[in-house]
């Protein structure tokens, strides 16, 4: 992502993101994602530097130094995804959804990218089903110890399309093992799907 004049943001403090500019995210305005704000389960996060605390939260989880960016990527593109390596790794996140995906939901995906890198499970073209099951379950503990909820994240997957590839397996299966993983019940789980949904 680019400023205004064309130059690339490129901060880089240690365990920190770089900064990224954009419209909307002020310093200012990053606020708690917990609180007597409204609940980062449920609505679309607030600017850009709310989805970057969240980021730097869940890396802290992961117990490992991370130096890490956030930035929008493309449209159309994938909804998250990582390259680099521990010392130097760029998350690109896809432009629309960072305006309407829960925050809570963007900790577990976070979560997700940094195991790939902590746990050594493979780059986007060289995974497989277990690897990104593997990703899923340690992205979720680093995700739940920096405070995030598994539950309404499995049920905001569980309203996404069931997607199928050979090198990440079904999206609504990983929900299953995940769920039966941590033992998180199956009416819990479909319960928050209705709350996204719109459907209680």
């Amino acid at each position: 992502m680019s400023t205004a004049d064309g130059s690339r943001a490129t901060r880089l403090a240690r365990g920190e993101p770089r900064a990224v500019a954009t419209p909307s995210a002020s310093p200012s305005k990053i606020l708690p994602v917990t609180g007597r704000y409204p609940d980062p389960r449920y609505r679309p996060a607030m600017n850009f530097s709310e989805l970057q605390v969240v980021a730097g939260q869940v890396a802290r989880a992961t117990g490992r130094e991370i130096r890490w960016r956030l930035e929008l990527g493309k449209n159309p593109g994938p909804l998250v995804m990582i390259r680099g390596g521990l010392d130097d790794c760029t998350i690109a996140i896809h432009p629309v959804a960072a305006r309407k995906v829960p925050p809570n939901t963007w900790a577990f995906l976070f979560g997700h990218e940094f195991a790939h890198l902590v746990a050594n499970l493979g780059t986007q073209s060289q995974t497989n089903p277990s690897n990104e099951l593997k990703a899923d379950i340690a992205g979720a503990r680093y995700a739940m110890a920096a405070g995030y909820r598994l539950e309404a994240f499995l049920g905001w997957v569980l309203t996404e399309r069931n997607q199928s590839s050979d090198s990440h397996g079904t999206l609504h299966g990983r929900v299953q093992a995940i769920a039966a993983r941590f033992g998180v019940r199956q009416n819990v789980i479909r319960a928050e799907a209705q709350r996204y949904s719109g459907k209680t």
